[in-house]
């Protein structure tokens, strides 16, 4: 890897114009809470997968994710026009479950501790 910090940087810039852009200009109905968690690219910056996170029931997960990926063009178009770069990254979206699973860990962890002082007494 020759420079990781640009490639760092440009993900960190890709991840808050995607915001940004889904807070103020996605013009497409979203269900549950949509976020997005981070950004991967290649070293040479060819690509970028932006990773998101939805916080509902799994139709709206699913009907998130599709509306997104429907409209990515739109996305593309934002980061296109927000990003100084001679080649911009081409984006795909992918629902990001690791959040889901570490909150589930947690809740698992408090149930553990909560049994285990209810031994004790």
């Amino acid at each position: 890897m020759k420079d990781g910090r640009r490639v760092r940087r440009v993900e960190k810039e890709l991840q808050h114009i995607v915001a940004n852009f889904l807070l103020r200009g996605f013009k497409y109905p979203l269900r549950g809470l949509v976020s997005v968690t981070r950004v991967e690219s290649n070293e040479k910056l060819r690509t970028a997968k932006v990773f998101v996170s939805v916080m509902g029931s799994d139709a709206d997960k699913e009907e998130s994710i599709a509306a997104l990926t429907e409209h990515v063009q739109d996305i593309q178009n934002e980061i296109n026009t927000n990003l100084r770069m001679k080649n911009i990254p081409r984006v795909s979206i992918l629902l990001d479950e690791g959040l889901e699973k570490t909150l589930r860990i947690e809740a698992t962890l408090r149930e553990l501790a909560r049994a285990r002082e209810q031994a004790e007494e």
